[in-house]
């Protein structure tokens, strides 16, 4: 028997909160539109619609909108009207593209865009201001722009089952963020620099990630409240195995880590770096970093003050992130120098002592760390005299031989 409209009518005008769910509807009820202007809440999971119709901007009061398991597959521009949102879901649809309407929703702070099919998130997500939990699982994102990593107030970001190789570096000062969720991708490398805010990080199901760097290493093991790791499987499961990808041709370094007969390895290990790391250098060779990397050095510490402590007991990294003075960058610069100023420094040298920032030429140290005897560990030196006071006074038990086979 169908419905009484004069039923399902009194039904909208008495709630505030309207929870439509697995009712098969194919179109989004035009009753709450004649009727409906007061409500607050929306939820419509679990039915047929294929798209919202125009005048949902007219709902002024709707400030959460959850339409989870439709059958949605383009958005209306006009919801980009309903600025008033402060928390959109939209998972479990058809979507294969976001549309950019979304970055018109000024008061955004939770959007749900899981189990769709999109491969990128368009720049006008960078406007949401407010955004607080940004969700995408289960699409087909290949990269996160380095925007991510400036939302002002993101607190936390949820990537997994995607296809992402690498972590956006910026995401490094985010500010405020608490959770970064990035198990079952395809990551080779996490950023080689400690996190300003600290997060917790999940990479479980990483098959391809066999590395961490030595700030970003005791940032985890602080927050499993421990100082020593045998197993791997404590820090992520499915992580820091031995094999590599080959089927991915790029210009990252790689570097050849000679494991053979060690802890148990038989083989020999693969390793590849950030792609803002374009040159590097052994603990002995005695040479002068690059002009471009001496500038980009001097540019930065003039505007920002970025150092980091790592204490290892217990285990504890501290990082201060802050803008200094006259911090614009009011002269020309080329694309390039512009991004990884802005996107911050792929490391802060190890020496406590120095605190160089470090963007595309290092010293560096690959070893066994004793506080996590079961992985490898990089470390990062602006030069060749800090990197021999590290490796005098580490607590590296093993220094790993390498070369670059680039």
């Amino acid at each position: 028997m169908d419905p009484d409209p004069i039923e399902i009518a009194n039904e909208v005008k008495n709630k505030v909160i309207l929870h439509w769910n697995c009712r098969g509807l194919m179109e989004f009820p035009e009753v709450i539109r004649l009727h409906g202007s007061h409500i607050q809440e929306i939820y419509l999971k679990w039915n047929k619609l294929t798209t919202l119709p125009p005048w949902i901007t007219e709902l002024f009061n709707v400030t959460n909108l959850y339409m989870y398991g439709n059958r949605i597959e383009q958005l209306p521009v006009e919801l980009g009207g309903m600025n008033q949102l402060t928390v959109l879901d939209l998972s479990a649809n058809r979507l294969d593209l976001i549309s950019t309407c979304i970055g018109n929703l000024s008061n955004l702070k939770s959007l749900f865009l899981n189990d769709n099919f999109i491969e990128r998130l368009p720049v006008e997500l960078s406007q949401l201001n407010n955004l607080e939990i940004l969700s995408v699982s289960g699409n087909q994102i290949v990269a996160l722009p380095e925007w991510t990593g400036s939302l002002p107030r993101l607190r936390e970001l949820y990537v997994d089952n995607n296809q992402l190789r690498e972590l956006p570096n910026r995401l490094t000062i985010a500010p405020e963020l608490t959770m970064i969720s990035v198990c079952s991708n395809r990551l080779k490398y996490l950023p080689l620099n400690g996190f300003l805010s600290a997060p917790y990080i999940r990479f479980d199901a990483n098959e391809y990630l066999n590395y961490v760097s030595y700030p970003l290493l005791f940032q985890l093991l602080s927050q499993l409240r421990t100082t020593v790791v045998r197993d791997r499987e404590y820090l992520a499961f499915g992580c820091f195995k031995t094999h590599y990808d080959t089927n991915v041709l790029n210009t990252n370094i790689k570097l050849y880590i000679k494991m053979k007969r060690l802890h148990e390895i038989d083989a020999d290990v693969i390793i590849e770096l950030p792609r803002q790391m374009l040159k590097i250098h052994e603990v002995h060779e005695n040479v002068t970093c690059s002009l471009w990397e001496l500038a980009l050095r001097k540019i930065y510490t003039e505007r920002y003050k970025h150092t980091l402590d790592v204490s290892v007991s217990p285990a504890n990294v501290t990082i201060l992130y802050k803008p200094l003075k006259n911090t614009k960058l009011d002269f020309t610069l080329s694309t390039s120098l512009y991004n990884l100023l802005t996107n911050g420094p792929t490391g802060i040298c190890i020496n406590s002592q120095c605190q160089q920032p470090i963007f595309t030429e290092a010293w560096i140290i690959i070893g066994i760390n004793r506080y996590a005897e079961s992985m490898i560990t990089i470390v990062l030196c602006c030069s060749r005299s800090c990197a021999i006071v590290f490796a005098a006074h580490s607590n590296m038990t093993i220094d790993l031989h390498w070369h670059s086979i680039n």
